[in-house]
């Protein structure tokens, strides 16, 4: 498979909240493979850490060894990489029945050449950073999308409905699933976040945009403050994000007074 075609910051971080006793979510940032996963497992007790670690491990492996290999067709190595992820989990959770029942969500980014390819299962999101216009690539495989979608519910009542956590597919939950791919052209200084449901559930579009915009020449920091706004917003749920920036690094914010309006909101 072609190895990225331009250099690639990536910063990663996952915290448990401020009310799970557990953290059941995973995260990978590979930049020498253009490798980027967020999981965020599901299950009574502790199986939903165990399909998360599952999924990560897994996944992130397919894909190692795809990068290892003169493979041209990266859509297929994502594909198989999924499947096999789902076929493990499902027959851990049919072998242990502590664990019957568990699965995990998955994000997953991969750059190769000047392309990057994306998958996901659940409700783990991607967003796109570009010339400061944040933008979701994936739609969460939920009951509460579908709902939006057939028009039984309007969009601005979705956020409020006791179904927006009930995903329809998860990596193990059943034998049969589809993953959502795309592939898309990759532009020097774009930006993805990839993240669990922790981080958009407590932090509206808009102030994910403004940290990552206004942060993006240190995305460690980015990713800190983006957890950190999600617990001081709640911190209902376990939150996980990475993020990956392509290219020569550099632009500054648009606009100075972006962020000197970060500076007052971090204030």
């Amino acid at each position: 498979m072609e190895k990225p075609g331009c250099s690639l910051q990536m910063a990663k971080l996952s915290h448990v909240g401020r009310v799970r006793r557990f953290n059941e979510d995973a995260v990978a940032a590979d930049a020498d493979n253009g490798i980027a996963l967020v999981a965020d497992g599901m299950g009574r007790n502790l199986s939903g850490e165990v399909a998360a670690r599952m999924a990560r491990d897994i996944v992130l492996g397919e894909m190692r060894a795809a990068c290892a290999e003169p493979l041209r067709d990266p859509a297929q190595a994502v594909s198989r990489a999924l499947e096999k992820a789902n076929r493990t989990i499902f027959a851990a959770a049919q072998e242990n029945p502590a664990n019957r029942g568990m699965g995990s969500t998955l994000a997953l980014l991969l750059v190769h050449g000047d392309r990057v390819s994306l998958a996901h299962v659940g409700d783990s999101r991607v967003y796109r950073l570009r010339q400061g216009e944040l933008n979701l690539l994936t739609r969460d495989d939920t009951l509460i999308s579908d709902q939006v979608e057939l028009g039984l519910i309007a969009a601005d009542q979705a956020g409020a409905s006791r179904n927006r956590h009930l995903v329809t597919q998860a990596l193990g939950a059943q034998e049969n699933f589809e993953p959502r791919l795309r592939e898309d052209e990759l532009r020097p200084g774009d930006i993805f976040l990839l993240c669990s449901d922790g981080l958009n559930d407590m932090v509206d579009d808009g102030d994910i945009e403004l940290i990552v915009e206004s942060l993006q020449i240190n995305l460690p920091l980015a990713a800190k403050h983006l957890v950190q706004l999600a617990n001081d917003n709640g911190g209902l749920d376990n939150v996980s994000v990475v993020l990956v920036k392509t290219g020569a690094a550099g632009a500054a914010p648009r606009q100075e007074s972006r962020f000197g309006r970060l500076l007052k909101w971090l204030r």
